[in-house]
Order: C-alpha cells, then structure tokens, then sequence
C-alpha cells in the first residue's frame, strides 16, 4: 500500500503552478476497486509490477457526482504522467485526485470518474537508460481503461447515468489510453472474468487532450520527419470510433501538437467524426488550470462540442 501512494504522489513534483482560484478541496463520493481481488488480471499484474519501487497495483475508480441536475452523462478521466506515475498529486494541474476536473464537470452536471490505472510503465513509455520508446508486454493501462468503462456501463443504474452517454478524457499519457480505449473496443485486452466484462468497453465520446505516444517515432522508427507523420500501428482507426474532440497547444513542447495533427488526420481518412482544436498559446499539461493563455478556454469549447453531439 505504501508503494502504491507512492506511485501517486511521486507526479506532484511534475506540475508546480499556482491553481487559479480554486480549493484545494474536492470530496469524492465513493472509491471503487476496478478489479475483484481474486481476478487473474489483478494477480497477473501484481507480479508483474513486484519489482517497481513506485508501482501502483490496485486500481480504482473516484465517482464524483453532480451537486445540481445531472445530465445523465459521465466521463472517464485518466490522468498523465507518462505511465511512469499518476499525475494527481497535491500541485497536479488537474487537481488532487482530479478532484479540479472533476469540479467543472460535476458543475455541469456530469459524472466525473477519475481512473488510477496501473504504474509504470504499463503503456509506451520512455526508457532514460536505452534512450528508447518501449511498449509493454501486456498493456496493464489498457486494460484497467476498458475494464472501467465496461465497470461504469454496467453500474450505470446506480450512478444515475444513461449507458450510451459514457466518455473517455484523458491528458498527455492519459489522452493516449483515451485514444486506446476508444480505438481497440473490438478486442479486450485481456480474457474476460466476470458479467462486467461482457459489457462493450466502447466509449460513446472521446476529449484526449494533448495525447502523446501517437506516432511512429514512439516505435523507435526513423528517420525521424518520415515516423513523425505516419500513426503509431498500435492505433487502429475506423468509421466506428466514437466521435472525438482532440486539444491541443500549438507551443507544446513535450507533446508536439503533430500528435494530434496526424490522429485528426487520419481520422478523418476513415470518415469518423472528429474536430481539432489547436490554441496557439498553453504550453503542455495546462490541465485545467487558467494561465492567462489560449488554452484557457479549451473547457468552454468542450462543452460546447458536447452540447454539438448531444451529450448534453
């Protein structure tokens, strides 16, 4: 258990700006383990993570529900931190928790679900000793993203939510499992286990926000120009990934808005529903944070594409 608070706080020191005029405060109202203690996932993966000092093996969903009329909508938010930690620590731009994404979206009348999959290095990730983008053998980040979206469909009775009005957001790390968990919904990542697993996994709605890990650079291709203009062959588009809203920074150093360029590209090519919105100014990890940028507005524009598609 100490590792695993660990794995969580270890991503305070990634974001250190000062929020803007918010509390530090936010109460979930249940947290919920995302798989039964005798699954062979969660076995599987408690070996396979044993020899990490920061790993984080349990995972568990926050439910933060709406204060006013709910719009019978929740959305799954999976936070950053280059699947080597979660980016949910007390100076995450996103809040402690999730708890300041969680407070515009309950503010809207949306459940908020923030997801605290498994670290590290259970997606793509880059390896400082190698110099190299790796991929893991078993994708343990995938896995708890579509598990929890199969866990909230089947309790959606319970959570006062419409099961066709489920959504996947993610941030940097996280906005790349919300591009995996709404491309790979036709192949569960591991054997089913319970009732809940044969719920679709398939989000209804997709918000990834400066996603990274979305070219062929992060296969190790070169050279370099060519790789960064081809999608990463772990994303499989097609017709039916649900309708997406990608954002995105132009000034991005870390993510390069490219990843996003070429994802809405080839979307497009596959004749899915998809909008790019590129801010010339916000930098990475803006969150929800207001920085006196262009991205400060990137929340507003998201509700009004939500209201577009009709989920609110």
């Amino acid at each position: 258990m100490r590792a695993n608070r660990l794995a969580v706080l270890a991503a305070a020191c990634l974001l250190a700006v000062p929020l803007v005029g918010a509390t530090t405060e936010a109460i979930h109202s249940e947290e919920v383990p995302l798989w039964p203690e005798d699954s062979q996932v969660l076995k599987d993966g408690i070996r396979e993570l044993a020899g990490e000092t920061w790993a984080f093996t349990r995972p568990t969903l926050l439910v933060y529900r709406p204060h006013t009329k709910s719009e019978r909508a929740a959305i799954l938010v999976f936070p950053g931190g280059g699947y080597k930690a979660l980016a949910i620590g007390p100076n995450s731009t996103i809040g402690p928790n999730g708890a300041e994404v969680c407070r515009w979206l309950t503010d809207s009348g949306i459940t908020c679900v923030l997801v605290k999959n498994r670290v590290p290095n259970t997606g793509c990730n880059w390896n400082k000793k190698t110099r190299r983008h790796e991929t893991p053998r078993v994708p343990m980040a995938l896995q708890d993203a579509q598990r929890a979206v199969s866990l909230v469909r089947f309790n959606a009775a319970e959570y006062g939510i419409e099961p066709d009005r489920i959504g996947v957001m993610g941030f940097s790390a996280g906005g790349n499992l919300a591009v995996l968990s709404s491309t790979a919904f036709d192949s569960r990542s591991h054997d089913p286990f319970d009732d809940v697993d044969r719920i679709s996994s398939r989000p209804d709605f997709a918000i990834p926000v400066y996603p990274g890990h979305l070219t062929m650079e992060h296969k190790n291709k070169t050279p370099k120009a060519v790789a960064a203009q081809e999608l990463n062959t772990d994303i499989v588009v097609s017709k039916q990934v649900p309708p997406t809203l990608l954002v995105h920074a132009r000034d991005d150093p870390v993510d390069p808005v490219h990843y996003s360029e070429v994802y809405a590209r080839e979307l497009g090519k596959a004749g899915a529903d998809v909008k790019l919105i590129v801010y010339e100014t916000g930098g990475h990890a803006f969150g929800v944070w207001k920085q006196g940028k262009d991205s400060d507005r990137w929340t507003e524009d998201a509700i009004r594409w939500l209201r577009e598609i009709g989920i609110l």
